[in-house]
């Protein structure tokens, strides 16, 4: 088990490089940094899908929605169809969270989480232009 004073160190410093990447960050490598805050929520819910029987109160969970949230409030609606499309994506990935957190399998998280990477290969292959 983790010394907890490391583990408040570490989470501190993950703080500290993430802050630093957002303020230096464009919109698309903003959007491929919330893509890789979702998938480590997905894997911390994945390990504890099998300790639970609902992960709907989890921590990691709230913040999974806060990020989907946030995907979707930064569409530019008057940009096109192509943030339609994203907007209807993000209610069926925030759909799909919420049937995975009520009903924890860690085999179901794992094919939510490769959607998600999909999207966020996508996002970074974007943002890398």
């Amino acid at each position: 088990m983790l010394n907890p004073n490391y583990s408040r160190a570490s989470a501190h410093y993950r703080t500290l490089a993430l802050s630093s990447q957002i303020e230096s960050a464009d919109p698309h490598h903003l959007v491929a940094l919330l893509y890789d805050e979702l998938l480590l929520c997905i894997n911390i819910l994945t390990v504890q899908a099998s300790k639970c029987d609902s992960l709907l109160l989890d921590p990691q969970a709230h913040r999974a929605r806060s990020i989907i949230v946030a995907l979707r409030a930064g569409l530019n609606f008057e940009s096109g169809e192509l943030a339609e499309t994203l907007a209807g994506l993000y209610a069926a990935l925030a759909s799909e969270l919420e049937d995975r957190l009520a009903n924890p399998d860690p085999l179901r998280f794992a094919e939510l989480r490769a959607g998600i990477e999909s999207l966020a290969a996508a996002w970074k292959a974007i943002a890398e232009r």
